[in-house]
């Protein structure tokens, strides 16, 4: 062996000091799934399968077994994951992921042929859903707008899973639009019409057809002075219920919101 191969005595005291003076990253696990999936903040950054079983893990939260996950990651219910292909998946993906900080993997084998995501990781969706339950019954304007600022479009885009079930998506969408309602209508409240306008805005981005949004984007703008900016809500309004309403028309409460305002 070369003299230049041998480590250098306390090379590793130096390799540390070296990383906390340069503030090493810790190394962290991130899942986005309010808007298109991300890992650490990328799109694409992992093949398909490795994508569709870290997000049945975070779905998942309380982790899934080694039957149930081949099952998930199966062509359909009728032809899960070959065991070969399965063990092969959660090896590079563990790969691709590195290791927690405390040097444990991200997907964890917690016995019994269950596996389940590292407790550090990150998960969006379940952030949000701690902020919104203690922000939504407190009217805490500071605990939504954390959570709304985790919104980031139409939640689990791309993500077209057959095991996805519908109903998690449009509860996830049914918890953003009441979020950001209530978060709309506290900010009108305390005088900032700006900040309403902005919250509506992430709402209707996920669910154009929630019309108790559009009511209180009328009357932030109105607040804020801007007839245009209400008569620009309503056209759009009009717009989206055209195309979603059995009639064609909007509810007859947002119609009544529109006339109150310009007859002010």
């Amino acid at each position: 062996m070369e003299l230049s191969a041998l480590p250098m005595p306390g090379a590793g005291h130096l390799a540390d000091a070296r990383c906390q003076d340069q503030h090493c990253p810790v190394p962290s696990l991130r899942i986005g799934l309010l808007g298109s999936l991300t890992v650490n903040g990328q799109a694409g950054g992992l093949v398909p399968a490795q994508s569709q079983l870290i997000v049945a893990l975070a779905v998942h939260r309380n982790g899934l077994s080694n039957q149930q996950l081949r099952s998930l990651l199966g062509a359909d219910a009728g032809h899960p994951k070959p065991a070969d292909s399965f063990r092969q998946l959660i090896v590079r993906t563990r790969r691709a992921l590195g290791r927690a900080s405390d040097g444990r993997e991200w997907i964890e084998h917690r016995g019994h042929g269950t596996y389940a995501l590292h407790p550090d990781a990150r998960v969006d969706c379940h952030e949000f859903e701690s902020l919104t339950a203690a922000g939504i019954p407190s009217d805490d304007a500071g605990l939504l707008a954390e959570a709304i600022d985790l919104v980031r479009g139409q939640p689990f885009t791309c993500c077209y899973y057959w095991w996805l079930d519908p109903a998690i998506v449009e509860s996830v969408t049914a918890r953003i639009v009441a979020s950001a309602e209530t978060l709309a209508r506290l900010r009108l409240a305390g005088g900032d019409p700006a900040a309403a306008v902005r919250a509506a805005r992430v709402g209707l981005a996920v669910d154009p057809s929630a019309e108790q949004l559009w009511r209180v984007m009328m009357r932030a703008e109105h607040a804020a002075g801007n007839l245009a900016g209400v008569r620009g809500a309503w056209g759009r309004c009009l717009g989206v219920a055209s195309e979603v309403a059995a009639d064609g028309r909007p509810d007859s409460a947002t119609s009544a919101v529109y006339s109150e305002l310009l007859a002010r």
